[in-house]
Parts: C-alpha cells; structure tokens; sequence
C-alpha cells in the first residue's frame, strides 16, 4: 500500500485499486460503477485462480507486446473468472497494461463492470504518473541548484521502457543524490545526508530510523525512498557484493519523460541486478507478483541477460535464471537460459498466491487469539529464516531471526499489538 496525493489533491491510500479519489483515505477505495459491490464480493471464493490467472497472463504478455491473445484461453469464460482475473490484476498492480492487453484483442468480450473499473484504474495511474513527473521535475531542479543530481530508479524512470509508459504504475520515487560532475561511485560523493538535511530545512519530517538503506520522506506528498545504498548490504555476503556491483555500474544516463522532464535514469547493468535481487528479496520474504515479472520480461526484451561475474555460482544467479524462463513461459521474452523447473514452479506458486505472502502452506488463524497468532508468527518466521538461509547462502539460526524481530518491536513499541492482529 502507498500513501500518495491523487490527481485532484486528495489524499488517499493507495494499493493500487480501482480509484476514486474522493472518498475515505482510512477504507478501501470503492467507486460507484455498477457491480463493484458484486466484484469485490465474488473475489472472496475459495482458490478460483487456475483459469484467471491464464487469461490475466495472456493478456499482460499482449499489452506488453502488442501481440493477439490466443482466443481459446477466453472461450466460455463466466462472469467469476472474468471477476478474479480482475481483482488478481489489481493485487499484482498491472491493471492498465492488461487493459492494454484487451484493447489489443477488441474481439474478446469482457463484461462492461469490469472494464469499467479497469479503465477508471488506468486512468489515474496516468494522472498519477504525470503528478510524480512534475513532483520529480520540481524537486531536481532543488537538488540541481544545490550542486547535486539525482539519479531515479525504477518507477517512472524506468517505466519508459514501456511500450505505453503510463500503463506503469508507480506507488513512490526511489532516489540516489550524489554530488555533481563527480563519480557517484565514490563514497565521498554520495550526498544522501545532505538531501535530508536539506528537505528538512523545508519543513520536511524524514523518517531514518526504519532502514539503514534509504531514509523517507513526502515530497508534496509523494512518498520519496532517498538511498544511501541500493541493497541491504548488512543481510549477507551476496547483498554487500551486489551493491558494491550497482555503484561500480551506476553510470547515469538522461531519460526524457512523457511531458518532457529530463532526469537521470541508472544504466542497463545496474538494472539487471538492481532488478532481479529486489524481485529475489520480494521472493524470499515480502511477497513477489506479476509486477516484478512484468519488469523483468520488459528490461530483458530490450536488453537481454548479462550475468555479472559477481553473481556467477550462487543462488542469485539460479533465480535470475528462473525468472527469465518465467517471462519466456509466460510474457513473451526468448531469452536463452538454464532451466530449473523446481525454483520456477515456486516462484510461480508464490506470484499466483501473491495474497499470501508466506506461501500457500501456512493459512493464518481462524481465530486470533494471542497464542494462534505468536504461532503464526513463529511459523512466517521459520519460513522466511529458510528461505533466507537458502538465496542469501548464509547460516541464521530461527532463534537469532526470532530475536531480531523482538528487538524490532522494542525499538518500535507502537508494533507489538501487531503481533496480535496483523496476519501481514
């Protein structure tokens, strides 16, 4: 979820949905098109995600390619499945490049409420993306004038990449400052402290207290991730190593956006890593979806896989491999690699079951009584623990992580009654 402003100034919360910027920002975003009330109602059916999802993935590999669908994927498809392929969008936040995807294929009948909200969807991330261009434009042209560039990743940056831009939608604006002519490899360079020095001296609050590699801020209220690093390099040897990679191959270059704001955008090399090991952290604990592979398929098309050296032999490479064959099954890439079906169908596993971030095995209580949720706590831990013992090739014990998490919660006392109540 992200805490944006929406087009007419109103603050809303975000996840993407179908988006109605006037109502509520403390309740689900709903809009009056006829049938929401039935949309929201039917996606609650147990596991119906086999069909859906092969309509939803044709129809993201036709937006992203300006390709046809294969037409029998939709025969005798009902309402339901058109309902959950629907709200799956929405979960994965690909809504308007699948509307691409059935604008491209005029001959496939979707039912009128769901193409109603999906085009309500993808007209504010259009709005959305063009208020983060001129919030992005306002904002380099401070740092500019102080003697730093700015350096933007992922999101609007790397959404021109996009055979329709806008269709990309972006929740916050990731940042690197570093101080102007110079080599933004270079330590001494990075001017990280000074941007929040200087947004503070602007009235701004920034919140560094909730991860060593970037501090946060709202910049006209939009949520702004301000690097100092582009990996949590304390989380392994691989981590360090992969971002000590990103800064030797930062290499900035301008990119123009679709109103004409020029920024700095990182170079190919930096997003083959600096993609496919956020997509890898995702995996291992936070939840991956469509989204990451979206990405992925888009920067591989264009620029194919390069392996670095740094990554060669380890775990990191075997899921870039994965997830290349992913978006060649799936998004149209032909990107030759080794296969490993087991890690793909894991992968997939988890993208599909994007709603359950721990994967499809571990259900959360029935009741949340104290106990069954420091249950479900305890087993979300020991899975995450394994998964990150396995791709970040280190040794944590359960215990260990167990203890990391209590002092994350002494350190936020505020967090403790999520152990209560939040499943997430």
């Amino acid at each position: 979820m992200n805490n944006i402003l929406s087009p007419n100034n109103t603050r809303i919360s975000y996840y993407p949905i179908t988006a109605n910027p006037v109502l509520n920002p403390n309740r689900p975003i709903k809009i009056s098109t006829p049938g929401i009330d039935i949309i929201q109602k039917i996606g609650e059916v147990s596991d119906p995600k086999v069909v859906p999802t092969k309509m939803l993935l044709s129809l993201l590999n036709s937006g992203l390619n300006g390709t046809k669908t294969d037409k029998k994927v939709f025969v005798g498809r009902s309402y339901n499945d058109w309902v959950n392929m629907y709200n799956m969008a929405i979960e994965n936040a690909i809504t308007p490049t699948v509307l691409d995807g059935i604008n491209n294929n005029p001959e496939i009948k979707v039912p009128e409420d769901v193409k109603a909200n999906m085009e309500i969807n993808k007209d504010f991330a259009k709005k959305y993306h063009g208020y983060q261009e001129r919030v992005l434009k306002d904002f380099t042209e401070i740092t500019s004038a102080n003697g730093v560039d700015t350096v933007q990743m992922k999101g609007i940056g790397f959404s021109m990449n996009y055979p329709n831009p806008t269709s990309r939608f972006g929740g916050d604006i990731d940042i690197f400052n570093f101080k102007h002519g110079t080599d933004p490899s270079n330590p001494k360079n990075n001017m990280s402290f000074f941007i929040d020095d200087l947004v503070k001296e602007n009235g701004i609050n920034v919140d560094n207290k909730h991860c060593v590699k970037h501090s946060n801020f709202e910049f006209k209220k939009v949520p702004i991730e301000n690097h100092r690093n582009f990996l949590n390099k304390e989380i392994a040897p691989i981590a360090d190593k992969m971002n000590k990679y990103l800064f030797k191959v930062l290499k900035p270059v301008e990119e123009t956006l679709p109103h004409g704001t020029k920024i700095l955008v990182p170079s190919k090399e930096f997003n083959t890593v600096f993609l496919s090991f956020h997509a890898m952290q995702h995996f291992v604990g936070a939840g991956i979806n469509f989204h990451h592979l979206a990405d992925w398929a888009v920067h591989i098309k264009k620029h194919g896989l390069k392996v670095p050296e740094e990554a060669k032999g380890t775990k990191f490479e075997q899921f870039m491999y994965a997830f290349t064959n992913l978006a060649n099954k799936h998004l149209g890439t032909n990107v030759e690699v080794p296969e490993n079906k087991k890690l793909e169908d894991e992968i997939f596993k988890r993208m599909v079951h994007s709603e359950n971030k721990m994967g499809i095995d571990i259900k959360p209580p029935k009741i949340k009584d104290p106990i069954s949720m420091l249950i479900f706590k305890f087993k979300k831990i020991k899975v995450t623990n394994s998964r990150k013992n396995e791709f970040y090739e280190i040794k944590n014990s359960v215990a260990k992580s167990c203890f990391k998490s209590l002092i994350q919660h002494i350190k936020n006392p505020k967090t403790f009654i999520d152990l209560f109540t939040k499943v997430k």
